[in-house]
């Protein structure tokens, strides 16, 4: 059983999608009813009472126990030098970071946390600038699951390759 937590109507899609997508691939069933997890003692009892209120076949019960699945992030890292100063160098990574639908976070050291949806993913993008003599230092973090990291990687690196040549 997985259980997906969700914030917003928008997030609750994704996850609805993800599971469709994978109906065919694997076994993936959405239960039918009141789905509820219950520990401890009692269960028979709290059965018991169950059934005097619904035909027991209308009740299917599962003996579960919580997985620990290590899943890990994908990681891709952008570096380059551009010529610059600081302030324009910003302005233009906060453009490319919008063009990307991104989504400020917060501060970090010497940056930006950004967090990003995309048709590949969901992945969390840290930009650290750092001044130099007459350029700018440029280092671009993407995190995340799937094909996002790659996805984000290949669009960030050909805008920033494209701002390198001009």
């Amino acid at each position: 059983m997985i259980i997906a937590k969700y914030a917003d109507e928008a997030e609750r899609k994704r996850i609805e999608y993800t599971f469709e997508r994978w109906k065919g691939a694997i076994g993936v069933t959405k239960p039918v009813g009141t789905t509820v997890i219950v520990e401890g003692e009692g269960v028979e009892e709290m059965l018991d009472d169950l059934y005097s209120r619904t035909s027991k076949d209308n009740v299917r019960v599962y003996d579960l126990s919580k997985a620990f699945v290590e899943v890990e992030k994908g990681e891709k890292r952008i570096e380059i030098d551009l010529e610059g100063d600081l302030k324009t160098i910003e302005r233009v990574i906060g453009f490319i970071m919008a063009k990307q639908k991104a989504i400020f976070k917060r501060e970090i050291p010497s940056g930006k946390l950004y967090e990003v949806y995309t048709k590949k993913g969901q992945a969390e993008i840290a930009t650290i600038l750092k001044k130099g003599d007459g350029r700018v230092s440029v280092r671009i973090n993407i995190a995340g699951y799937g094909e996002a990291p790659n996805f984000l990687y290949a669009k960030i690196n050909s805008e920033l390759k494209y701002l390198k040549e001009v």
